[in-house]
């Protein structure tokens, strides 16, 4: 009734909505209570307060992947787990030099595992994934050294496999076969969603991990940000930018720019040992959404981890 007599939308003066409630206050006093009454519904409802919360990780990089306990301040607040691309590392199947000797299969048995441990861990309502270019790695292998007849048999990435479609694995030492379910079949109260495409948006952010790659910090985010200003025709009010394995968070206009960091061992994975490039940085990113999918500025954040 406050809300209505401060919308014009009843025509009852103060006192008639106190006898009305039978509550022994004054008109004023009913009033000014009715401001406070209506900035803690705003709060409550989202215009100032929190709808959604969105937990966005990216860049694990399989088996460099940080241990899921660095998160446990999230563990049970958390309505959207992303995962912003590069689950595995694909090294066997890169151009750099191998730094190490794991088969593309042992990378998505742990990669596979270790999304299962995060989602039993931070329990949210759902799971969104799109991939990285790591992640693409995988039908760049195979578009390469195979024919195309036998491509339209393979997925696109990995994550295919680890969130959609499951995968088995042939020992042919012991001559055993092990079959790993699909995630969208493993949980029956969390919605597991795959995004076959380097982006996705969620309410009025777009999360992003593209091939391109600029120096500098929050370029990339930029560049991307001008990209999907000319493909976005609904608008959008921030960019949560993976593959950079760099830190940042500024505005440029009206639009949030945020580089997340990446969720690994960055010192371990070598690839600018000796380049003189840019430190990497470990990082995860929160974003907060009114209940129409505005972004929350006060409470959207980059957490830096090194």
């Amino acid at each position: 009734m406050c809300k209505a007599k401060l919308n014009k939308d009843i025509d009852l003066d103060w006192s008639e909505i106190a006898d009305t409630l039978g509550l022994d206050v004054s008109a004023d006093h009913l009033r000014k209570t009715a401001y406070g009454l209506i900035e803690y519904d705003n709060y409550i409802h989202g215009f100032e307060g929190v709808a959604t919360t969105i937990l966005s990780v990216s860049d694990m990089h399989v088996p460099y992947q940080l241990p899921i306990n660095l998160l446990s301040e999230y563990v049970g607040k958390i309505d959207i787990l992303q995962i912003n691309g590069d689950v595995v590392d694909c090294q066997a199947l890169s151009k750099f030099s191998k730094q190490y000797r794991i088969s593309p299969m042992e990378e998505m048995i742990q990669g596979r595992q270790y999304l299962i441990d995060l989602i039993e861990y931070i329990h949210p309502k759902k799971v969104i994934c799109n991939y990285g270019n790591h992640d693409r790695r995988f039908a760049n292998y195979f578009a390469k050294n195979l024919d195309t007849d036998i491509l339209e048999l393979l997925p696109d990435t990995s994550l295919e496999l680890i969130f959609v479609d499951g995968f088995k694995h042939y020992d042919k030492k012991s001559k055993t076969k092990i079959e790993y379910k699909p995630l969208k079949d493993v949980f029956e109260d969390i919605k597991i969603q795959y995004i076959d495409d380097w982006k996705c948006k969620v309410g009025k952010t777009w999360f992003v991990h593209p091939l391109a790659f600029r120096q500098g910090i929050l370029s990339t985010c930029d560049k991307a940000k001008d990209y999907l200003q000319d493909t976005d025709k609904e608008g959008f009010d921030a960019v949560i930018m993976a593959h950079t394995h760099s830190v940042g968070d500024s505005k440029k206009g009206y639009i949030r720019l945020i580089e997340q960091g990446a969720f690994c061992y960055v010192d371990k994975m070598n690839y600018m040992d000796g380049r003189l490039s840019k430190p990497q940085k470990e990082g995860f990113a929160i974003i907060c959404q009114d209940k129409d999918g505005n972004l929350i500025e006060n409470k959207t954040k980059v957490v830096t981890l090194n």
